[in-house]
């Protein structure tokens, strides 16, 4: 979890008028009595193109774990996730931070789906691809 100190400390480091920064600040804290952990997810892989929304491939992770959370984005662009639940937050921080990149996995058995948005085995779609080829040249 992201320290709360740590994370005022880069909104007056990243904002440069006093005023926004001591007022996003107040919004911080306000977040943080609602949401215990929380975390600043600016650098994260987890924003779509226009930077304006969570990735859908995301959303749909966080709701398939179906612990409460939160995503807040300040006008500057900016943004925080909030969890109730320290294990949730966790799990959370090592799928999306990118910090899971120096866990050895295998790529050979995961690949990004074209269509879907998701993480789908590439043996399944090949395999899957071609029975239905050879079904639709069977009618």
């Amino acid at each position: 979890m992201t320290d709360l100190e740590e994370i005022k400390k880069a909104i007056g480091d990243r904002i440069r008028d006093e005023e926004l920064a001591t007022s996003a600040c107040y919004e911080v804290e306000a977040y943080a009595k609602s949401w215990p952990s929380i975390f600043l997810i600016n650098d994260w892989d987890v924003w779509n193109e226009s930077k304006k929304a969570l990735k859908l491939q995301v959303v749909r992770w966080l709701e398939a774990n179906g612990t409460p959370y939160d995503f807040y984005q300040f006008r500057t662009g900016w943004g925080l996730i909030g969890f109730k639940s320290r294990d949730a937050a966790r799990r959370f921080e090592t799928r999306w931070s990118g910090q899971s990149d120096s866990l050895s996995m295998p790529d050979e058995d995961w690949n990004p789906h074209p269509l879907k948005s998701t993480f789908e085995p590439t043996y399944m779609g090949k395999a899957t691809g071609q029975e239905r080829f050879g079904q639709r040249a069977m009618r």
